[in-house]
């Protein structure tokens, strides 16, 4: 059992997000990402999942994870994350949530969107795509690297973006904005903010009866 510290943290809500539900959390501070260094990733839909020590777990942290939508991070890529100060997060897809993406690779129904170490503090977005490029370990889509000169140019962007098709194929789920540095623990909530399309469906308490797995691209045989 893994300390619940490194579960991985609720993300706060950029106030213009197109849905933003009763009891989220808004972002208070959204200047804070303009006239710094920050990266936009896609926001993919699927299970929140931590890799540590080739071990899966789930969003809970509590127990490893077992769930047959877990098969394919298990076969391609948690064996390849071995250091005990190593904390790797990421989106699995393998199991459809509410967007059905296009077929991918077996080993594409894993990305990686977050790496903390033996303090839990987050690291860099230069580290995480080290890491993770050593490993053939495949991170959420990129749509921009920069600085924002004004919160209207960063708002603007970020509806362009939502209004855009998910880089997968499919509907784009939202956007996840953080700060390009590596950031202590509890400066979280401070660093990271996401944006979602509007009617955003949760999971609900049926889907592990129901799950069936993403469309997968076929193996072609040469010879």
């Amino acid at each position: 059992m893994l300390s619940s510290s490194l579960k991985y943290p609720r993300t706060p809500y950029w106030p213009y997000s197109p849905g933003i539900g009763r009891h989220d959390t808004v972002h208070p501070e959204p200047q804070r990402f303009v006239g710094c260094r920050v990266v936009v990733t896609e926001k993919l839909d699927g299970s929140n999942v931590l890799i540590h020590r080739g071990k899966v777990y789930g969003r809970s942290v509590a127990d490893e994870a077992a769930h047959k939508w877990m098969a394919m991070v298990k076969k391609h890529h948690a064996w390849k994350v071995n250091e005990p100060d190593a904390y790797l997060y990421g989106e699995d897809i393998y199991g459809v949530h509410s967007i059905e993406y296009g077929a991918v690779r077996e080993e594409a129904t894993f990305h990686a969107f977050a790496l903390r170490d033996s303090r839990g503090d987050f690291s860099s977005v230069a580290a995480l795509e080290r890491f993770t490029a050593e490993r053939s370990i495949p991170v959420v889509p990129v749509v921009y690297r920069g600085s924002f000169v004004s919160l209207t140019e960063m708002r603007l962007f970020l509806e362009g973006e939502q209004a855009k098709q998910s880089v997968l194929g499919g509907e784009r789920e939202g956007t996840v904005v953080r700060i390009a540095d590596g950031f202590a623990s509890p400066e979280f909530a401070r660093n990271v903010c996401k944006s979602v399309r509007r009617d955003h469906v949760q999971t609900d308490r049926h889907w592990t009866r129901n799950w069936r797995p993403c469309k997968l691209e076929r193996k072609t045989h040469h010879g």
